[in-house]
């Protein structure tokens, strides 16, 4: 019965537009991007659809599927995205950029590369991702706003407290 009723809601689109919804009421103008990995449990190996129309992908460790969020600055959802496990966290973040439009996006070192730099740009949106120790030209960046980034760690952390989550 629970399990019917919520697959009516996302055939009909409730979740996307729930999520949506709240998007609009993000606070702030700091957004903290970040990915994180989903281990897919055994029995969830052959989905109907086959396993790329559920981003499913083979790493070494296993099935596994790459969660990407943007989270407003009190650490709430703003936009999700799946990807397949080996995909690149840059690639993989391309869905959800477009909510971050007009903000300042906070990140971690992953996400240092001067194409994806210029991709914000392009899109009126500023970064404040640390340079990674090798850079010839680091980049700069606050630190003050990048302290801020336990938000994104903290909305994973929460989330995959649920096992439905933590193991797809």
């Amino acid at each position: 019965m629970v399990y019917t009723r919520f697959r009516r809601w996302c055939g009909s689109g409730l979740w996307t537009r729930l999520l949506a919804l709240l998007a609009k009421r993000a606070r702030g103008v700091l957004r903290h991007l970040d990915c994180s990995h989903i281990k897919l449990h055994q029995h969830g190996a052959n989905p109907a659809g086959g396993q790329s129309a559920q981003a499913m992908g083979r790493t070494k460790g296993g099935l596994n599927t790459k969660l990407s969020a943007l989270v407003d600055q009190h650490g709430r959802a703003v936009a999700l995205s799946l990807a397949p496990g080996p995909q690149h966290d840059q690639h993989a973040v391309r869905p959800v950029l477009a909510s971050a439009r007009g903000c300042r996006v906070v990140a971690d070192k992953g996400f240092d590369a001067d194409v994806f730099r210029q991709r914000l740009h392009r899109q009126k949106t500023r970064c404040c991702i640390p340079p990674t120790r090798g850079r010839r030209h680091p980049a700069r960046f606050h630190r003050g706003y990048h302290r801020c980034r336990h938000q994104i760690e903290n909305f994973f952390g929460r989330i995959k407290v649920h096992r439905r989550i933590s193991t797809r």
